[in-house]
């Protein structure tokens, strides 16, 4: 299970000026469907990675328009990429717990969900 203070927490020393409460809430929004998702799939995940300030976002070289900086998106540990088939073979499942993936291939060892659709709309994307 992914809680709210380990998504926001992992980052937060000497970034607290940045935790809006907008982030406060979507962090709770999208925890709250990845930890759906996990149970679906039905064996325990870790967080990879939750918020991420926006020099943390640089530095671990996130897109410039990065979901984790608004608390929107998870990386969800996936080293054998069973969680990402998964969600593939399971679309409705995303569509229903309203989270798009970011395609395998940019993420070997974690799965990215974001409960925000990308710019071009698909449930599965590129960056």
């Amino acid at each position: 299970m992914i809680t709210v203070d380990q998504y926001l927490g992992q980052h937060l020393q000497g970034h607290e000026t940045e935790l809006t409460e907008d982030i406060k809430t979507n962090a709770a929004i999208i925890c709250g469907r990845a930890n759906q998702l996990i149970a679906e799939f039905g064996e325990d995940r870790k967080l990879r990675s939750g918020w991420r300030p926006a020099a943390v976002n640089h530095s671990a070289g996130g897109a410039k328009l990065s979901k984790h900086m608004l608390g929107q998106a998870v990386d969800i540990e996936d080293n054998d990429g069973r969680l990402d088939a998964f969600c593939k073979q399971n679309i409705g499942l995303l569509e229903q717990l309203e989270l798009w993936l970011e395609d395998g291939t940019a993420t070997p060892t974690w799965c990215h969900v974001q409960c925000l659709p990308p710019r071009s709309g698909r449930r599965f994307f590129i960056p």
